[in-house]
Formats: C-alpha cells, structure tokens, sequence
C-alpha cells in the first residue's frame, strides 16, 4: 500500500549501493521547501512508521541490517535528514543569527516544517526516534503532531552532564570554541573540517570512543561513516553554531506537563560515563519518564541494540504489523 501525498524529484544517493535506503528529496506540502526521505524498501507499506529524525554527529540512515530488522518486526523505517544536514538548503539565515538561536527559534522552525512533512506522506500511528541533537525538535514535533502514537528519546542532550561525555578532550575544546564566538566557530570548523578530510573513520572512532557497541556500528558500516564526513565537511557554519548552541543551552520546555509520560520513554546506553548515567537518570524521574538502559551503544544506541528497541515498543508502544 502507497500513500498519495509525497512526490520526489530525481536526486538520490548514488553511493548507497543498496536501493532499499535510497535518498529522496521531498517536497514539503504546497511549498518550495524540500527535505531529504529515506522510506525502506522506497514505497510505504502497511506496516507501522518508525520515524527517526538525525542528529548532528550521523546524517545518514540507519543501516540496512537494522533497517531490516524494524521491517521483519513490523516497522517500517523512514529516516529524515533535516534542512542543511545533507544536499537541501538549511533554514533562512535570519533564523540562524545568535539572538535567534537563544530563542529557540529554529527548532521551532524545523518542528513546524517536519510536522508537515509528516502530514504530506501521510503517515499515522507513527513510532518518533530522536536521536541526539534532534530530540528537542522530537519532543515538540511530539505536541504538535496527533499522528505520532509514541517517542523514543534517544541519548537526549537536556541536562547539565553534557560536556562530561564528549570525547575525546580535543573535540571538547573544538565544541566550545564554535559556541563561544563567531571567531571561535570560524577556527573550530575549519579544524573539524581538516580532521575528516584526513580521516573520517578515524574521527568517528575517537567520538565514539567510550562505547564498544557504537564503535562496532562505525566499523560495520564505514561507507555510511564517510559519506557522513563529507556532509559535516560541507555543513554551513551557522548550522554547526545552531545546533551546538541549542544541544547545550538548557531547554526549559523539557518539563513534566509536555513531556507526556505514558507516550514517550528515554534510551540510553550503559557504555558511558557514570556521570552521565547519574545525571539522565534524574532527568527521567523530573520528566516522569520511563528510561531504559541498553548493554551496548551510547551515541548510535538504538542502532548498536536493536532488540532493545524493540523490546521497548513492544511493551510500550502497542501492536506492529507484520506481513
């Protein structure tokens, strides 16, 4: 079964050799603004939508080993690649000025778009996946839109424990340098660029240095890896300030009346710090949130421990539809 609604235009990502996870532009309803989709397996089913929105460190689809998965389970996965992250514009420039920014107004922004982007495939009884950065959009896009049944907030960054699990030390520094001035920003992305061009696996493997399940994820998927370094490479420099800046300026509107506690649970993995543990924890007991731990993964997750997802919407998320 189709929905009617979505019309792509003819780009794709010809280094995806599996067509299955292939890259669409989409025309978000009746404006110009377009968004890049990845539907599994290009037509959409029947099965239930598991929406999952990226992150800052990974523009990239899910791989088709857990994309595969999902589909088995009776999930069919749809992953969008927000404004800026990949070949599509990113949000007007007068959004992205500093002043902007503290607001909030691009999340804003990008939940009203993604909300109607939801609207123009028509997708209903959707599973939300944030990942990272983007979960402060998910959690808003969980308010506005009565299509989205239940959210998985992956390793959110909404507490003050957030420095404690960048790694390693020089990327710590990077990342202040990019949010403390527009001087700071200039040096910090040319050095972020100058690293991936050297060597993005390598850069990849030193974030995610903490977790065995997430460095095993990079390794099993390298092409994915690479194709993300060029992305990051050719990202605009307001949109890194964008969402450094939003990731760690505390978000008041993570509070017990909008956070939904029978709609939503926080996963996140036991391969970090203790600190972060600690400081999640109290987050999901303020936020009256459910929070599930996996064995393996910390940035990538729920990709490192599928059966966790899983396992997850099962018991929280109600009935998938396998066929």
């Amino acid at each position: 079964m189709t929905r009617a609604g979505y019309i792509y235009d003819t780009h794709s990502e010809g280094h995806l050799a599996n067509d299955r996870r292939r890259m669409r532009r989409m025309k978000v309803g009746d404006t110009s603004i377009e968004i890049e989709v990845m539907i599994y397996n290009r037509e959409l089913t029947a099965k239930r939508p598991l929406v999952i929105v990226n992150s800052i460190d990974l523009p990239m689809p899910p791989s088709v080993q857990f994309c595969e998965k999902m589909w088995n389970a009776g999930y069919q996965v749809i992953f969008i690649r927000r404004p800026g992250f990949g070949f599509t514009a990113s949000l007007p420039a007068a959004l992205m000025v500093h002043s902007e920014v503290n607001k909030l107004a691009p999340v804003a922004a990008e939940t009203a778009l993604l909300s109607i982007a939801l609207e123009t495939l028509g997708l209903q009884d959707v599973i939300l996946l944030g990942m990272g950065t983007s979960n402060s959009i998910c959690m808003r896009l969980a308010q506005l839109n009565a299509n989205i049944a239940f959210t998985v907030y992956a390793n959110p960054l909404f507490h003050p424990a957030i420095w404690d699990v960048i790694r390693p030390p020089w990327l710590k520094r990077m990342i202040r340098q990019t949010v403390l001035s527009k001087s700071g920003l200039k040096i910090a992305v040319r050095g972020l660029r100058a690293v991936l061009r050297r060597d993005s696996l390598w850069f990849y493997q030193q974030f995610a240095q903490k977790s065995p399940g997430d460095q095993a994820y990079v390794s099993a998927n390298e092409a994915d890896f690479k194709k993300a370094g060029l992305f990051l490479q050719n990202m605009p420099p307001d949109v890194f300030f964008y969402e450094l800046r939003t990731a760690l300026m505390v978000d008041t509107e993570w509070n017990p009346d909008t956070s939904g506690s029978g709609q939503a649970v926080i996963l996140s993995g036991v391969e970090t710090t203790d600190k972060w543990t600690g400081s999640i924890t109290k987050e999901a007991e303020r936020l009256d949130l459910p929070i599930i731990f996996a064995d393996s993964g910390d940035l990538f997750v729920p990709y490192a421990s599928p059966d966790k997802l899983l396992d997850i919407l099962k018991t929280y998320a109600g009935d998938a539809v396998i066929f």
